[in-house]
């Protein structure tokens, strides 16, 4: 009952009513007699054959029950009603669970929104910790600096760099994340001379990479580029190209 109880409402709103047979009223009570314990039953009541085959004479007769009257076309409005009330608490347990449901999901999309602004934040606050480092460096006297800017339509990567006394520091954003044994490898190029490999680094979720090394090729107007490589100790750039830069003196 409690699982199908809910359907009743709708049954008695979704039916026509049907007329009873005009035996209806003597079957039930029929039914009902029969299926009454006898135990339950005083020995007084219980009709013998006699009695039940005539009447004592001079005994008073029995009423006759009164007749269940059909109900009329205002007693099924009612009733009516009546079901549609008891069909709210379900159709209410229903609006409450899409209510739910909603919540559920706009709860998800908050969740995402705040992931998502959070690895924002996360990502910002590296690369301001890595162009904080490279500003460093290029305060230093006789330093050379430089942007980073993407050399390829496929990202969107763009940093900052600085060389001073040798040292080499990049920092790089937008990048993505390395898998596995890939790297980022730095390069120098000095006119028309092959790409020098400085050394590699990996990147992780926030898209944000600094590197440091060292090279005596430090010059104004060198090309500094970046590439992703499958792994470390590459000779040559693998294509594309992500970034390109040169560097100029600084006011030392």
């Amino acid at each position: 009952f409690a699982e199908l109880g809910g359907v009743v409402p709708y049954l008695a709103d979704t039916l026509d009513p049907v007329e009873p047979s005009a035996d209806l009223r003597s079957r039930l009570l029929a039914a009902a007699a029969a299926a009454r314990p006898t135990a339950e039953r005083p020995t007084a009541e219980r009709p013998t054959a006699e009695s039940a085959a005539a009447p004592t004479v001079g005994a008073p007769m029995s009423p006759a029950p009164a007749p269940i009257p059909f109900p009329t076309a205002a007693d099924r409005e009612v009733r009516s009603e009546t079901r549609s009330w008891g069909a709210s608490p379900w159709l209410l347990r229903i609006a409450a669970v899409l209510v739910v449901a909603i919540l559920g999901a706009w709860n998800l999309q908050l969740q995402a929104r705040l992931s998502g602004v959070e690895g924002d934040l996360a990502a910002a606050q590296a690369y301001r910790a890595g162009v904080t480092a490279v500003l460093d460096v290029a305060g230093r006297p006789g330093a050379q600096a430089g942007f980073l800017a993407a050399a390829d339509a496929g990202t969107a990567a763009n940093g900052v760099v600085a060389v001073a006394n040798g040292s080499v520091i990049m920092a790089v954003q937008n990048l993505a994340p390395t898998t596995g044994a890939q790297v980022y490898e730095a390069w120098v190029i000095v006119g028309a001379a092959a790409p020098v490999p400085l050394g590699g680094f990996q990147v992780g979720a926030n898209g944000t990479g600094v590197f440091r090394g060292t090279t005596d090729l430090a010059q104004s107007g060198v090309i500094l580029a970046l590439t992703l490589e499958s792994g470390p100790g590459a000779t040559t750039p693998t294509l594309p190209v992500l970034t390109l830069g040169s560097i100029s003196g600084g006011s030392g």
